[in-house]
């Protein structure tokens, strides 16, 4: 898949790529889960208001007895929303959540607007401001656009006849400014959606720059000392084997001298690109320094890292990139880490043996 493919953004503000869509709203699963149990909040708290209201003016009527039932439990499911969204794991069960609770604020309304015997035009503002109040949540735009079209048909269906005075071209005229209220909603919300994605591929892309060797395109230095950092913790906590590979070219400076320097770059990335090949997905590759390489191995002891070497030593004596009488070898170094040892001492340990390859005769490997 090309780079403008992965990144096309549909109409409604998703990635066409399915898994950059999940690392998206994977990214963005933190700040959605507050968004949802503060709106969750606000909403409850709004409609609580309501009725004390309908308490201080209403209390002892058929209607309040009608209708308080209606408003408390949908205050209720608000601080169920609030309590449940700060510990949502993964982001379809937000979904799936917020897609329920707009719907139960649809129900709810409608609901409360049956019990009255007649309407005004406060009614209308409901309307608008609940269908408002549901792209506020962080849903997806097609279940939003699904629950508020609902609602809207279900509102001209229903409690609209109840509205005192209603003459058909005021009917028009407010089918109108739903029309208006939902088109508004749907392009803002859209607009925002895919102005999100655009910054997240911008930061993605940077990252990945900032992470890569502009020459090979696997990662460099800095990005595999962080690795290191990272799974080093993990093995001392779990007691998992962890491993790395130092390898370089012998006599690269040979290979330019005698071909060129732009033949020689040429040379690392077609290396580069067998040993990408070669190891797994899980394996951090990157290029410690001129004609130097660093494997970061998770899960692997020593007896499977000499093992893999010796699988890359021979990939790359079957792939020679030049022609002539020069024939591209690598040395290499592999050592385990140890419980307790310092990344300094780990890297120090496996450039030692890397040294001991090289000086040994070269095209070997050391562990």
């Amino acid at each position: 898949m090309d780079h403008g493919n992965k990144y096309r953004i549909s109409f409604v503000g998703e990635f066409t790529d399915k898994s950059l869509e999940e690392a998206y709203l994977a990214e963005n699963l933190d700040s959605s889960r507050r968004i949802t149990a503060y709106m969750a909040l606000v909403f409850g708290g709004i409609l609580g208001l309501f009725l004390m209201h309908s308490y201080l003016t209403e209390r002892g009527t058929v209607l309040f007895a009608n209708v308080t039932p209606v408003r408390l439990a949908f205050i209720f499911a608000s601080v169920l929303v609030f309590l449940t969204a700060r510990r949502i794991t993964k982001h379809k069960q937000l979904v799936l959540m917020n897609s329920f609770y707009q719907a139960m604020m649809a129900v709810v309304y409608l609901l409360t607007l049956h019990y009255f015997q007649t309407l005004n035009y406060f009614s209308v503002l409901g309307l608008m401001t609940i269908t408002l109040a549901m792209y506020l949540l962080p849903n997806r735009v097609v279940h939003s656009q699904v629950v508020s079209f609902v609602f809207s048909i279900l509102f001209f269906v229903f409690p609209i006849r109840k509205l005192e005075g209603l003459q058909v071209n005021e009917l028009y005229r407010i089918i109108t400014y739903q029309a208006i209220m939902l088109v508004h909603c749907n392009i803002y919300t859209c607009w925002a959606e895919t102005t999100k994605r655009k910054t997240f591929v911008a930061k993605r892309e940077l990252l990945e720059l900032s992470s890569k060797d502009p020459l090979t395109g696997i990662y460099n230095r800095k990005m595999f000392d962080d690795a290191v950092d990272q799974w080093m913790g993990f093995s001392e906590r779990y007691s998992h084997p962890l491993s790395i590979i130092f390898f370089d070219v012998d006599n690269f400076k040979e290979v330019n001298d005698t071909y060129g320097h732009i033949e020689g770059d040429r040379v690392l990335k077609d290396l580069a690109a067998v040993v990408k090949q070669s190891i797994r997905s899980a394996d951090v590759f990157a290029r410690w320094g001129g004609d130097e390489f660093a494997i970061l191995l998770p899960n692997t002891d020593l007896p499977q890292a000499k093992k893999l070497a010796e699988r890359l030593k021979g990939c790359l004596a079957n792939n020679n990139p030049l022609e002539g009488p020069i024939k591209i070898t690598c040395s290499f170094g592999v050592a385990q880490y140890e419980p307790n040892e310092t990344k300094q001492s780990l890297l120090r340990k496996v450039d030692d043996l890397l040294l001991e390859a090289k000086t040994g005769g070269r095209d070997r490997i050391v562990g």
